[in-house]
């Protein structure tokens, strides 16, 4: 049986340990692999950063929380979105970074908090249900202040992106 085969065959039915053995002959005979596993753990276990910006959306402030396993700025310089263009970082007012794990339960403490501050916009991207009135931005930041030590030692896995 070739090693394709008996990928297949340990996909559907083999165990953890087989699965394992098999995805490494794979890798070794295919090591660009690599690249693209060590893509996929970072997103599922690697550093994120739990950020909150103040926005400028078709001219009007807002804030906004959300987390990103790259940068802020490169977060928001993705141009394949609509409405990508009428977004100005107007300030970067934190970015911490967390494990996975705890970046995601980090920004879900805080949409929770903040879920009486948000705004509706018309944006289509990603996290365009997370901008907030810019009204609530020293309370916003007294409380991603208080919640962020609470994470950092919160470490799992996350699903990927």
């Amino acid at each position: 049986m070739n090693l394709y085969e008996t990928y297949l065959n340990t996909k559907s039915s083999g165990s953890v340990e087989d699965r394992i053995v098999v995805m490494n002959d794979i890798i070794r005979q295919n090591p660009k692999l690599m690249d693209y596993i060590e893509t996929k753990i970072d997103s599922c276990y690697g550093t994120h950063i739990v950020y909150l910006v103040n926005m400028r959306v078709n001219g009007e402030d807002m804030l906004k929380i959300g987390y990103t396993k790259n940068s802020v700025d490169g977060r928001f310089g993705e141009h394949r979105y609509a409405g990508r263009d009428s977004l100005e970082i107007v300030e970067k007012i934190r970015e911490e970074k967390l494990q996975a794990k705890g970046a995601i339960e980090f920004e879900k403490s805080l949409k929770e908090k903040f879920k009486d501050f948000k705004i509706t916009t018309d944006l289509t991207l990603p996290g365009k249900g997370e901008f907030y009135d810019i009204v609530f931005y020293d309370e916003m930041i007294r409380v991603y202040d208080e919640e962020y030590p609470k994470f950092i030692n919160v470490i799992g896995l996350k699903s990927p992106n």
